[in-house]
């Protein structure tokens, strides 16, 4: 896919940042809705995580089959077809009647937008050298990063003065002029010679079965109960699948993924390091819009609007950590990053419903710097690590990854904040006897302070005994919350030790 015009590696750069700006923002422009969405549907925090687990999971299933697709198209093919199927599942999205045909059309979307970024990180690794890949990538990621930046703060104000579709149809517009750009712009580069013209039905199938069942176990174990049946077999299915995936693609010919990738040892820490990020992220992008909507009473467009200077940071931050990459070197960078993205999460561990405003943006600043430190060294290492003509696979693998792993984080801290919720709201009841002194003393005044309001005493009397339950009910929830957000945290810091294995950057590139 190489030009002789130098100008063209940057043309290059500049049309897939649009793309990529347009499926990243359908991973976080959605969460500002969803408890509009929940209402419009009557859903549950369980049913409604589906349609951003949806989303992922089909970027999941469709990415280990971006490799061998390029292999046959050719990148510039596989980039556009996946722009029109990207903009005809927005449509879809936005003409959802129901729950399940929301999540239907999410997976649409999502097979094309999983090719998207494995596609442009392939072609900016196949038109720049190693040596300027940790500045290009950089330069990508501020555009990976604009999407969910500006997503909760567009998704708001959209939700809020045209309803949460159109979330969706705006990427309409976009996709329009994303497909005229890469069309103009994109050479036509010819398919690989394949040397073998199968494909892997078998090792395509298990992880696929894999994905869905681990998935379906850790989205639905609190409702369905984690020893049902159900649950019990989702667990068996998942364990099998993947094993027999791992041992078939180990002596297979023809392989849905290169595990050999992992004889490399950067490219082994990187993606451990990608997976608990994700994790602790996107579980905890899941939780913030959610609690602040919820407990705090705060409306779309201002929960949206103190998510985005955080998120400005990182856009801000990524392109210096390209350009000091190259100098440094990803494992200073990465655990430097991984520390402040910890602190981040600890920090909303006393998160409440008075939470000043600055008591939400220190954090979300400092996730902003983490994530800048973070983002672009752990990808460049990836890439950088193996040879260039596994560029392509290594960018699959490494999307994967992030997106499995996010997956995982929605449904791993939502499973989380049920869990812990239950356990709360089991503690506050106990000290809810009617025969504690606290609580007849403050019911007793709050019913006072009903009888001066004018109400009578039977209903000051039952008005005071709603209010302490409900409160005893948000403090069960607020420290639900917080547990979950610990959880994350500590998630984060397993990601420290994998950091401290991740190679130099290299000056010349590769050869197989």
């Amino acid at each position: 896919m190489k030009a002789d015009d130098d100008n063209y590696k940057w043309r290059v750069l500049g049309v897939v940042m649009i793309g990529t700006v347009m499926s990243a923002l359908d991973a976080s422009i959605v969460n500002i809705a969803i408890p509009n969405i929940m209402s419009s549907f009557g859903a549950s925090v369980d049913e409604v995580q589906w349609v951003i687990t949806s989303y992922m999971l089909g970027f999941a299933v469709l990415m280990p089959l971006t490799a061998w697709l390029r292999d046959r198209i050719g990148y510039r093919w596989l980039y556009l077809i996946s722009l029109a199927i990207f903009v005809i599942g927005s449509v879809l999205c936005g003409f959802a009647w129901n729950l399940e045909a929301l999540v239907f059309a999410r997976v649409i979307q999502a097979f094309g937008g999983g090719a998207i970024t494995p596609t442009a990180m392939a072609m900016i690794a196949d038109v720049f050298d190693p040596s300027e890949r940790g500045k290009a990538i950089g330069i990508w990621m501020v555009g990976v990063i604009l999407g969910p930046a500006i997503g909760p703060t567009l998704g708001g104000y959209l939700t809020e003065t045209l309803g949460w579709r159109s979330i969706f149809n705006v990427n309409l517009p976009i996709g329009i002029i994303a497909l005229f750009l890469a069309l103009r712009v994109l050479n036509h580069d010819k398919p690989k010679e394949i040397k073998t013209k199968g494909f892997d039905f078998l090792g395509f199938g298990l992880l696929t079965a894999f994905l869905i069942t681990a998935l379906l176990a850790l989205s639905e174990g609190n409702s369905e109960g984690w020893f049902s049946p159900y649950i019990v077999g989702c667990e068996l299915v998942a364990a099998f699948s993947f094993v027999a995936f791992l041992l078939i693609e180990s002596v297979s010919e023809i392989r849905i993924l290169d595990l050999s990738l992992f004889r490399y040892g950067s490219f082994t820490a990187a993606m451990i390091v990608t997976c608990v990020r994700s994790i602790a992220l996107y579980g905890g992008m899941f939780l913030l819009p959610l609690f602040m909507q919820q407990q705090m009473g705060l409306d779309e467009v201002s929960a949206g609007a103190l998510m985005l200077p955080g998120a400005l940071v990182i856009g801000l931050v990524s392109p210096f950590a390209g350009r000091l990459l190259d100098v440094i070197g990803p494992r200073p960078l990465t655990i430097v990053g991984l520390l402040l993205t910890a602190l981040f999460m600890f920090m909303y561990r006393d998160i409440d419903p008075n939470t000043s405003t600055w008591g939400i943006l220190g954090p979300m600043f400092i996730r902003g710097f983490g994530l800048g430190l973070l983002v672009t060294p752990v990808s460049a290492a990836a890439m950088n690590s193996v040879p260039t003509v596994k560029a392509g696979m290594a960018a699959s693998m490494l999307s994967l990854i992030q997106q499995v792993s996010g997956s995982v984080g929605i449904a791993l801290l939502a499973a989380v904040l049920s869990h812990r919720t239950m356990f709360w709201r089991a503690i506050v009841g106990e000290n809810l006897d009617g025969t504690s002194a606290a609580i007849i003393l403050t019911t007793g005044r709050l019913t006072a302070h009903m009888r001066d309001l004018g109400y009578g005493p039977a209903d000051a009397a039952l008005i005071s005994q709603g209010l302490v339950v409900k409160h005893a009910v948000m403090t069960a929830s607020v420290s639900a919350f917080g547990d979950a957000f610990v959880v994350g945290a500590v998630i984060v810091l397993i990601g420290i030790v994998p950091a401290m294995f991740l190679a130099p950057p290299i000056k010349t590139a590769s050869k197989l």
